[in-house]
């Protein structure tokens, strides 16, 4: 079994639909701001800093995936993948400071209301809609990649949020100036999902770079099948972490009682074909260590000169 620091293969199509959901999620947010700013509306607005965010972020997915594609180096032994990872950490947190500034502008049209002009409201939302749904379907077919998959998400989400604005239209229409508090709560509740979906991202990533172990990953599992290994007799510095997105990666030192090198080296080897087959795990080092010469605190005890 290949244990490679390389990339996984990548669908070779995946950069045209990421580029192609880029321009639509950009046009859906230049025809919101036009509208928003034409009829006045702020949850237009809102809705169209949200896409302009989605936009930066199918633009560090098409990124990643061209930097994702270079081979590893003797610096970079692990390849490029975790660039993604770093770009997307810089998205999140502009998306979180989004998220607060339209908390900030809707608390102030609460107290300043401004007139918003239905009919603009209804046929700029109806258009992104369309788009959002269209930006989403495009990306439909790279679902098996993490970072596609939340993008993916990200337009379903933006789908929704533009149904609320156009919810706030025809409110609006139907109850006349009495309903303008509904395009600045619309837009509380823009920014409310921002910062929700925003922080719930932001700790993946930092979890990531904190060399985190997968979430969900049965540590105490990995654990117990080590132990159980015929010919294991202890198991410690275990580490497990992510490489990047969905490459799990495992270093361990195990004590066996087996005194030659080829059962110790053969033990190893039937290992890691089993952490890949009943954990996931990509990359996996795995030290053998004659049991007596380690220590209660894992290290490994020197021989006596004599």
């Amino acid at each position: 079994m290949s244990h490679s620091h390389g990339t996984k293969d990548l669908s070779s199509g995946r950069g045209k639909r990421l580029l192609i959901a880029l321009a639509l999620n950009l046009s859906i947010a230049v025809a919101e701001v036009i509208g928003g700013v034409v009829s006045g509306s702020l949850a237009l607005i809102a809705d169209a800093a949200h896409n302009l965010s989605d936009a930066g972020s199918v633009l560090v997915s098409y990124i990643a995936w061209r930097i994702s594609r270079r081979v590893a180096t003797q610096r970079r032994t692990f390849g490029y993948a975790r660039a993604e990872t770093v770009g997307a950490l810089i998205n999140l947190t502009t998306l979180i400071m989004i998220g607060l500034y339209l908390l900030w502008e809707a608390g102030s049209r609460f107290l300043e209301p401004t007139e918003v002009v239905p009919t603009t409201v209804l046929i700029v939302g109806a258009i992104a809609l369309v788009e959002d749904l269209a930006a989403a379907w495009v990306l439909r077919k790279d679902l098996g990649s993490l970072n596609v998959r939340s993008t993916f998400l990200h337009m379903i989400a933006d789908a929704l949020g533009t149904v609320a604005v156009i919810a706030s239209g025809i409110a609006i229409m139907i109850w006349g100036p009495s309903a303008s508090w509904v395009d600045p709560a619309v837009t509380a509740l823009i920014a409310i999902y921002i910062l929700i979906h925003g922080g719930r991202e932001i700790r993946e990533s930092i979890s990531v770079l904190m060399d985190s172990a997968p979430k969900g990953f049965d540590h105490n599992g990995l654990l117990a099948h080590l132990r159980s290994v015929e010919g294991v007799v202890d198991v410690h510095h275990l580490h497990v972490w992510e490489i990047s997105e969905g490459r799990t990666a495992v270093e361990v030192h195990l004590a066996t009682d087996r005194d030659d090198l080829a059962s110790a080296t053969d033990m190893k080897e039937t290992l890691k074909g089993t952490l890949h087959d009943l954990f996931d795990v990509e990359h996996a080092t795995i030290e053998m260590e004659l049991a007596g010469r380690v220590d209660h605190k894992g290290q490994i005890i020197a021989e006596d000169d004599d």
